[in-house]
Parts: C-alpha cells; structure tokens; sequence
C-alpha cells in the first residue's frame, strides 16, 4: 500500500515536485480513481457505501472499503453523518464526500472539468432499487466551497 502520510505533515516536508507525485499516486490507484469519479458523479456528490460499491463492481466491498479508509486517512475524503436517517429503515445516514482540502486536490488536477461528463454517466446507469432509494436518501448539508466547486454552469444561474 502506499505511503499516505497527513498532508500538514506531508506538505510542510516535502518539495511541489514530491507532493505532486505523492497526490498523483494516491488519486490515481485504481480502486480510489474509481470511488473518486463515482463521487464525482453523484448528483448530491455524498455517496452512501452501498452506491459506491454498486459503481465498482469489478472490486470487492473489502477493497473498496479500504480505500475509502486511504482517503479519509488522507483528508480527501470524510464521513458525513446524517443521523435522522437512523430512523428511517433502508435509508443510509453515513455518506462520503469530498473536504474542502480534497476538492482544491481535485481542482489542481483537473478532475471537475469532468463534473458534467461523469454526472451524465451517473444519471444513465441503471441502478437497482436499493441504491435508486439510496441516492434519494436525505443528506447533510455540505460546506459552501464544496458546494461551489461542483455546481454545473447551469445550476449557478
């Protein structure tokens, strides 16, 4: 697995060149590029574990697990809770999203400009009824410059 050390730490010690690589190699292993386009893509851009896993079915839950466990240790993901949901059977009340640190690592590198294409992908994937009702569940609220970050040319007006 690859060295993913706390990015106050990391960015305090190490040359651009060398957190460059260092982002480079975590956001581009296969597993965390997938959750990260699936995230991408989500209308609400908070995805329950189930919705990502049913986006990654060439993994199993364990890997995809794992890595969601490498980006939250990296601070490019967290665990957005809505505890409401708690209440209301078959609706999930832990989500993952993007920080505020991780959406700047994905504009630096160019992965919002995919926003438009991946959302269109998500929205013509045929989903099963769990993860439909999923993606319908209620969510927290997400901080504004996240928000303003993915919204679509569109959405802004």
């Amino acid at each position: 697995m690859v060295d993913i050390s706390t990015r106050s730490k990391a960015d305090n010690e190490e040359s651009p060149l060398e957190r460059q690589r260092r982002l480079m190699e975590l956001l581009s292993q296969e597993t965390r590029h997938s959750v990260i386009q699936t995230l991408v893509g989500h209308p609400e851009i908070l995805a329950s574990a189930d919705e990502i896993n049913h986006f990654i079915p060439s993994k199993s839950n364990k890997t995809v697990e794992e890595q969601l466990d490498v980006l939250v240790e990296a601070d490019i993901l967290t665990i957005y809770e809505y505890p409401p949901n708690k209440e209301t059977r078959g609706f999930p009340w832990k989500f993952y999203g993007f920080t505020e640190y991780g959406t700047d690592i994905l504009g630096e590198f160019n992965y919002l400009k995919g926003v438009p294409m991946t959302r269109s992908v998500h929205q013509k994937t045929r989903k099963p009824e769990k993860i439909e009702r999923h993606e319908m569940a209620p969510r927290p609220s997400l901080p504004e410059p996240i928000r303003t970050a993915f919204r679509l040319d569109e959405e802004a007006e």
